[in-house]
C-alpha cells in the first residue's frame, strides 16, 4: 500500500546519526525505518507498554540527554 500521509520530524544530531545506522545495517531507507518504529510504537501503545506521556515534554532526546 502507498503511503498516503507525510509526517515531519526533527531530530537531535545524535538520534539522526543512529537512524541513518540503523537504516544502513538494515539496508533499509530511512523512511522505511521510521515507518516501521510508528508501526511498533502505535502497537504497543494499543497494549498499553508505553505510556506515551510519560516523556512527553520532557526536552529529552532518545538517547537520553537534555536538549540544548
Amino acid at each position: 500500500m502507498a503511503a498516503k500521509n507525510r509526517v515531519t520530524v526533527n531530530l537531535e544530531d545524535e538520534d539522526y546519526e543512529a537512524l541513518v545506522d540503523v537504516a544502513a545495517r538494515a539496508d533499509r531507507s530511512i523512511a522505511w525505518v521510521g515507518r516501521q518504529a510508528i508501526v511498533e510504537f502505535l502497537a504497543s501503545q494499543e497494549r498499553k507498554e508505553v505510556p506515551l506521556l510519560a516523556t512527553a515534554g520532557t526536552g529529552n532526546s532518545f538517547h537520553g540527554k537534555p536538549k540544548g
